[in-house]
């Protein structure tokens, strides 16, 4: 009975804590356009945004984030990553671009992660009208959203490490690639030189023998 209590608790607690919000997405950006997302954030949230670029090209991007106003409050020019966080003075709808106009072949895959948390507990004020009720459930409701935020935290290190993996794979497979190209020239090159260095011997071979048949005549 006791642990189902408990249980309870926790529950109500998760349950209470549980107006964060994320959205974590992979996408491409082709070449010579630009992407946009869109996130609707209430009064005096906070808004964290990490991404990173995982493939195409050098791996970089333009980002451009702006307010509900429509004021640019972030920028970045051609990076591989970049991690923002912004608290939110009047609700409205976010706008992030991401723009790889400057490329004019290769598109870019981009991974993006978005965490939006309110910063208020829900169990405020009924712990404000029985603080000797409440107080203990309000402690335990920090507790789990401390928690709580520290495992989003750990899971975006997480999706970025495995990014960061996807993306040091690729240079790694690019790489194998040009070096074998290369290697392949250089075996083209050294038969190339062998055959004509060959040919150079015996055609010298054969003027000592046309040289030597003159002079006997």
């Amino acid at each position: 009975m006791v642990i189902r209590s408990v249980v309870l608790v926790l529950f109500a607690v998760y349950s209470l804590s549980n107006a964060s919000k994320e959205t974590a997405l992979t996408f491409q950006v082709p070449a010579r356009k630009e992407q946009c997302f869109y996130e609707d954030v209430q009064e005096d949230h906070e808004l964290e945004l990490d991404f990173q670029v995982v493939d195409g090209g050098d791996l970089d991007i333009d980002f451009q984030a702006y307010d509900s106003a429509l004021k640019r409050i972030a920028v970045n020019r051609r990076e591989s990553y970049g991690t923002h966080t912004f608290t939110v003075k009047e609700s409205g709808v976010y706008k992030f671009c991401f723009s790889n106009k400057f490329s004019k072949l290769t598109s870019k895959t981009v991974f993006m992660d978005v965490y939006v948390d309110d910063g208020v507990y829900t169990d405020d004020k009924e712990a404000a009208e029985d603080a000797n009720l409440h107080s203990g459930f309000t402690s335990l409701n920090k507790q789990v959203d401390n928690i709580k935020n520290q495992l989003f935290k750990t899971q975006v290190q997480l999706q970025l490490s495995k990014a960061q993996r996807n993306k040091d794979q690729k240079i790694q497979n690019s790489n194998k690639i040009r070096v074998d190209r290369w290697s392949m020239v250089q075996c083209v090159f050294m038969v190339l030189m062998a055959t004509v260095q060959v040919y150079l011997l015996k055609q010298l071979f054969k003027e000592d023998k046309t040289a030597k048949r003159q002079a006997r005549i």
